[in-house]
C-alpha cells in the first residue's frame, strides 16, 4: 500500500503549464532584444526600450507566434497632461436608420432617372 504523506513540509507543487508571470514588462536593449525576448502562448509583454524612448508591445498567439506593436515615449509637462486629460473625448455620432432608409429612397429614384436616361 502506497505511502502518503499530506504533511504542510512536502511544500509540493503541481506543475501548471503556460503559469502567468508576475511583472508584465521588462527592459530590453533595442529592437533584437525585444524580438528575441520569449514571451508565453497566449500573453502580452510591454518591453521598454533602455537605450531609445520605445517600447514594443509583443504578443502571442496560442502556438507561440510573437506580432511586435512599437510605441514611442514622449515626455510632456504637468500642465500639459492636464490639458490632455480634462479634455473631454469625442463623441461618435452614427446614422438613424431613417437616415440610411431616405438615402436608400433618393438613390433609387436616382437609378431610375439614369435608367430612363440611357434607355432613351
Amino acid at each position: 500500500m502506497p505511502n502518503y504523506n499530506f504533511n504542510n513540509n512536502n511544500n509540493y507543487q503541481p506543475y501548471t503549464p503556460y503559469q502567468t508571470r508576475l511583472n508584465q514588462y521588462a527592459f530590453v536593449n533595442g529592437i533584437e532584444g525585444a524580438k528575441s525576448y520569449q514571451v508565453f502562448p497566449n500573453q502580452m509583454m510591454l518591453l521598454m526600450d533602455s537605450d531609445n524612448p520605445i517600447c514594443y508591445m509583443k504578443q502571442t498567439d496560442n502556438i507561440g507566434k510573437a506580432t511586435i506593436r512599437y510605441f514611442k515615449i514622449d515626455e510632456i509637462d504637468e500642465n500639459k497632461a492636464k490639458e490632455i486629460l480634462s479634455t473631454p473625448t469625442p463623441t461618435i455620432e452614427y446614422a438613424l436608420k431613417s437616415d440610411v432608409d431616405s438615402i436608400s429612397l433618393k438613390l433609387d429614384e436616382l437609378s431610375t432617372l439614369i435608367k430612363e436616361k440611357i434607355g432613351e
